[in-house]
């Protein structure tokens, strides 16, 4: 499968100064909430939150923006412990509602304003959950339905549309996909970024000890490497998994994943992606079932096209979804 002849431009393009650049177009991205503010404000002014509550129990939050009549609904997924308000969530309601599309943007276990609603710990294996929210929104007869997700969320909608609910998905889209977390950790160069996710989750783990008193996590507070903090985690949060290296691989997207994928994919990815390697896609090259998409630039979830900062991932994904 090849990238739309329209969106070729993308697969080379190289962005004006400082944008080319793996790191500045990772974190300058970010500054989209404040410049798009005026065109975003509106729409999450009018969302409506709800909470689903699955049959285990967990407890997600849902951000739901729908039109009067619509025949086209996204669901969207963050990346990892992010939330319906980061850059690229916002850029994607303002891209699909402003193009007739209900967007449903749902905050998995300890994303977001879910954090608040569950004693439980995120783990990989929550996909589950957010396929039976997804599935409880399609109601409707004659609908297309899709998925969106960026980074671990790329890496749930991947899986989640390999589960029953994938055959009432028109398409998976998928950017900057967390596909071998394993290798990810290993590979990664960047101290800024180790930082970063590693403070992601303390900060979820001290939130959770404040608010559940029989709650201790502090025998991890100390451990600087992600691999070793969940593995000291892993008896805790999911005892059945025997080993680290079981539970990496449990989540890990092979060509044995995508060819039991029960709706149409494409990933869209970035050479310079400073978080996911782009040797981890190497596996799932010539795949019929997926189509690929890489991109010279973009870094991790930048994708920043121009001095507007408007996000080109998003809009290779929105002909995906429309063609």
């Amino acid at each position: 499968m090849t990238l739309k002849p329209s969106y070729n431009k993308y697969k080379s393009l190289k962005p004006p100064f400082p944008f080319a650049g793996a790191y500045t177009s990772t974190v300058l991205s970010k500054l989209r909430i404040t410049l798009h503010r005026h065109k975003v404000q509106p729409l999450l002014k009018n969302s409506i939150q709800e909470t689903y509550v699955s049959k285990s129990g967990l407890k997600l939050s849902v951000h739901v923006n729908c039109h009067d009549s619509s025949s086209k609904t996204l669901f969207v997924l963050p990346g990892y412990l992010s939330h319906h308000n980061t850059s690229y969530m916002q850029s994607s309601l303002e891209m699909f509602f402003n193009s007739g599309w209900n967007v449903i943007r749902i905050n998995p276990v300890d994303h977001g304003d879910s954090l608040s609603l569950n004693k439980e710990v995120f783990n990989a294996h929550q996909h589950h959950e957010v396929a039976e929210c997804i599935e409880q929104y399609m109601k409707e007869p004659n609908h297309k339905y899709s998925l969106l997700g960026f980074s671990f969320g790329g890496n749930f909608a991947l899986r989640i549309g390999c589960l029953n609910v994938g055959n009432k998905l028109d398409k998976v889209v998928s950017i900057c996909p967390m596909v071998d977390h394993e290798l990810s950790l290993d590979m990664m160069k960047s101290s800024f970024f180790k930082w970063y996710y590693r403070r992601k989750w303390l900060r979820t783990f001290k939130f959770k000890q404040k608010n559940w008193s029989d709650i201790d996590f502090s025998k991890v507070y100390k451990i600087k490497d992600f691999k070793e903090v969940t593995a000291a985690l892993l008896p805790d949060i999911l005892p059945q998994q025997l080993s680290l290296e079981e539970y990496f691989e449990s989540y890990k997207i092979t060509p044995a994943v995508i060819a039991s994928l029960n709706a149409n994919a494409t990933i869209i990815a970035s050479k310079n992606d400073p978080v996911v390697p782009i040797v981890t896609f190497a596996d799932l090259e010539n795949n019929e079932k997926l189509n690929l998409i890489i991109t010279d630039y973009g870094g991790h979830n930048g994708f920043i096209e121009n001095y507007k900062f408007e996000d080109y991932s998003i809009k290779i994904a929105k002909q995906e979804f429309e063609t």
